[in-house]
C-alpha cells in the first residue's frame, strides 16, 4: 500500500513539473526570451531538459528520502552486489543442502518403507510366534493334566499293587494249606494206588465174574461251582469224591477197613481235575466219575474222571425244534415221524452242547407222553405243525424230558 501511495505521488509531481515546465516554455516562446544569449528555440529546449532534470531529481530524491534499501542500492552497490553473490553461492549450497537433504530424505524413506516391512515382517513372525506359543501354552496346559491324571493312575496303580501283594501274601499261604492238604490225599489214597495195581495185575481172574460197573459207564456225575481260590476247588473235589464213594459203596463192590472207601482213584487224576477245573473259564462245572475197566462184584472200584465246562444250552422259552405232520396219517407213520422230530431233537441238542450218555442220547420222553402227543396231532385235521420248546432252563448236564414243552397248532393253509 506505501509503494502504490509512493508511485501515484511521483507520477502526481512528476506531472505537474512537467506542466509547469512546458507552461515556462510556451511563454519564453512566446515573450521570445533568450537565456545565456542564447536564441529563443535553444533557449526553450534548455528549459525542457531542466524541466526533464528536476523530474529525474525529485524522482530520485523522493525514492531516496523515502526507501532506505533504494538509497544503499544507489550509495551502496558493491557491496550489494557482493552481498549478492555471497547470497547466490549460498542459494547453491542451499540448493545443493537441499538436492542432498531430498537425496537422504528418499533414503531415509526408502529405509522407512524397508523398516515397514520388516515391522509387517516382524509383526506376522510375533502373530505366527504368538500362535505357536498359545499351541504351547495349551499343549502344555494338557501335558500338566496328563501328568496330573498319570500321577492320579500312579497312585491308583501303587494302590493295587499293595492290594495285589496282598493277595499275593495271603494266596502264598494258602499255597501252604493247599500243599498239605493235598499231602492229606496223597496219602490217604497211596494204600487205593497200591491195591489198583494189585487189581490191575489180576483182573483177567474177574472176567467171569457179574459185573457192578461197564468200562466207560458214568459212576457219579455232579455240577460243581468254582471258588475264588484253589483251596475251594480242592475243597469241592474231596466233597464230591466223598459224594461218589457213598453212592458206589451201595453197590456190592469192595471196601477197605481201614479207610472205608471204594473208590481208588490215581493221584495223577486227582491233580489233573484240579488243574483243568481251574483253566476252565465257566464258573459251573460237570464232572463224572467213570469206570476205568468193567468192575465185577465185591471188587475195588477204579474210576477216571471226566470235566466239562457247564452253561445253559437252550434258555427258557427258546425254540429247539419244528416239523409239520400230516394228522391223517396212520398210527405208525405219526409214531415213526414223531421219532424222528425226536431224533432231530437228540441231534440238535448234541450239537448244541449238550452232555450225550453212553448210548449216545441226551434223554428221552416217557411213554405216556409220548401217546398223549400223538392223541393231541391226531384230535386235528390235516397238517399240523409240532414246536418244541424249552419248558426252563435246560443245562450240559441235563437230559431231555419233562423239561420239553410241545405245541401244536394247524399247518399254514389247514383249518
Amino acid at each position: 500500500m506505501y509503494g502504490i501511495l509512493l508511485i501515484i505521488m511521483v507520477i502526481a509531481l512528476s506531472g505537474l513539473i512537467a506542466y509547469l515546465g512546458d507552461q515556462i516554455g510556451m511563454k519564453v516562446g512566446k515573450k521570445r526570451l533568450s537565456l545565456f544569449g542564447l536564441r529563443p528555440k535553444y533557449t526553450s529546449i534548455i528549459i525542457t531538459v531542466l524541466t526533464g532534470i528536476i523530474i529525474a531529481t525529485l524522482t530520485i530524491t523522493v525514492l531516496l528520502a523515502t526507501n532506505t534499501r533504494v538509497r544503499q542500492a544507489l550509495f551502496d552497490i558493491k557491496q550489494v552486489l557482493t552481498r549478492l553473490d555471497n547470497l547466490n553461492h549460498q542459494l547453491i549450497l542451499k540448493d545443493q543442502e537441499l538436492k542432498d537433504m531430498k537425496l537422504k530424505i528418499d533414503s531415509k524413506i526408502t529405509e522407512l518403507r524397508n523398516i515397514v516391512h520388516q515391522k509387517e515382517d516382524l509383526e506376522k513372525k510375533l502373530k505366527k510366534t504368538q500362535e505357536e506359543f498359545d499351541e504351547v501354552k495349551n499343549e502344555l496346559k494338557q501335558a500338566r493334566q496328563d501328568i496330573k491324571q498319570l500321577k492320579e493312575n500312579r497312585e491308583e496303580l501303587q494302590a493295587k499293587i499293595d492290594d495285589l501283594n496282598k493277595q499275593r501274601r495271603e494266596l502264598e499261604g494258602r499255597i501252604v494249606e493247599l500243599n498239605d492238604e493235598i499231602a492229606e490225599i496223597t496219602h490217604a489214597y497211596q494204600k487205593a494206588r497200591e491195591l489198583a495195581n494189585q487189581f490191575y495185575a489180576g483182573i483177567s481172574n474177574y472176567m467171569d465174574k457179574d459185573i457192578v460197573y461197564q468200562r466207560g459207564e458214568v459212576i457219579y456225575s455232579d455240577v460243581v461251582t468254582k471258588g475264588d481260590s484253589e483251596r475251594d476247588i480242592v475243597l469241592a473235589i474231596r466233597e464230591f469224591l466223598r459224594k461218589a464213594d457213598e453212592v458206589v459203596k451201595k453197590k456190592p463192590v469192595k471196601v477197605d477197613k481201614d479207610t472205608g472207601v471204594a473208590l481208588l482213584i490215581k493221584d495223577e487224576d486227582i491233580y489233573n481235575v484240579v488243574r483243568n477245573v481251574l483253566s476252565m473259564d465257566s464258573r459251573r462245572v460237570i464232572i463224572k466219575l467213570v469206570a476205568a475197566v468193567n468192575i465185577p462184584r465185591n471188587d475195588w472200584v477204579l474210576a477216571n474222571f471226566v470235566t466239562n465246562e457247564d452253561f445253559v444250552v437252550f434258555n427258557k422259552g427258546e425254540l429247539i425244534e419244528s416239523t409239520i405232520i400230516d394228522s391223517t396219517d396212520s398210527l405208525e407213520q405219526l409214531e415213526a415221524e414223531v421219532k424222528g422230530l425226536l431224533s432231530d431233537i437228540n441231534t440238535k441238542a448234541i450239537r448244541e452242547g449238550l452232555l450225550p450218555d453212553s448210548q449216545g442220547t441226551v434223554g428221552s420222553i416217557e411213554f405216556t407222553q409220548f401217546y398223549q402227543l400223538l392223541r393231541r396231532i391226531q384230535s386235528y385235521n390235516g397238517q399240523v405243525k409240532v414246536k418244541v420248546y424249552a419248558a426252563e432252563d435246560i443245562w450240559r448236564e441235563d437230559r431231555l424230558s419233562h423239561n420239553l414243552d410241545f405245541e401244536i397248532s394247524p399247518a399254514k393253509g389247514e383249518e
